[in-house]
């Protein structure tokens, strides 16, 4: 894509290259999200979506290519952990939570800045607030074992999470195929809650 002027996009892809043997996924990609913009990654089986993503997030490395961080070339040592520090989360079709641990210990799994004294209430707190937001009326248990949830409620907790702030703001969140386990009222508390985050300077790739 070309650049249009003005600040640089929060994160950026260069020419990012990634084969699998004979497979060659990504061959020269250049994909950016800017702060403000809800960009829609859209594409059959195998078109290389999934990888693109695991780049952003961290969880790949491109074979040739650059990983750009507000214009400053990071792509060395650029992994999840290195994309979490700057506020790149993920929401993966295939739910990532721990089934046999409650709502708010899975926030202190994907947010460090949870410990401490009486953090399991800290986290509730904050998971209950932000599930407020996002999701009005969801009746999500932040106690409850994730495994003891329905499949929309578990998805919406994930939600929750990686839109999160605890000690690092969430800069840019992957959407991948968010809506998959909403109803129709679900995912227009997520398209809404979008558009507030976009609104208020953050980015977000929505898959599908």
């Amino acid at each position: 894509m070309t650049e249009a002027a003005g600040p640089a996009p929060l994160i950026a892809l260069r020419g990012a290259e990634k084969s699998f043997g004979a497979v060659r996924a990504l061959a020269g990609v250049d994909f950016a999200i800017r702060a403000g913009e809800c960009v829609g990654l859209v594409g059959h089986n195998g078109a290389g979506k999934s990888t693109l993503v695991n780049i952003l997030n961290g969880g790949l490395a491109p074979d040739a290519g650059a990983i750009l961080l507000a214009g400053r070339d990071a792509t060395a040592g650029f992994d999840i952990r290195a994309a979490r520090a700057q506020g790149v989360r993920c929401v993966f079709q295939e739910l990532s939570l721990c089934p046999n641990l409650t709502v708010a210990e899975n926030a202190r799994i994907f947010h460090a800045g949870l410990g401490g004294w009486n953090w399991r209430a800290r986290a509730a707190g904050l998971m209950r607030a932000l599930l407020d937001v996002i999701f009005p009326g969801h009746g999500v248990a932040t106690g409850a074992a994730v495994g003891d949830l329905g499949l929309t409620e578990r998805q919406m907790v994930e939600i929750a999470v990686a839109f999160l702030e605890v000690d690092v703001a969430p800069r840019v969140v992957v959407l991948d195929e968010p809506t998959s386990s909403l109803d129709g009222r679900r995912a227009a508390d997520l398209v809404a809650h979008v558009r507030r985050f976009t609104a208020a300077g953050g980015g977000v790739v929505f898959i599908s």
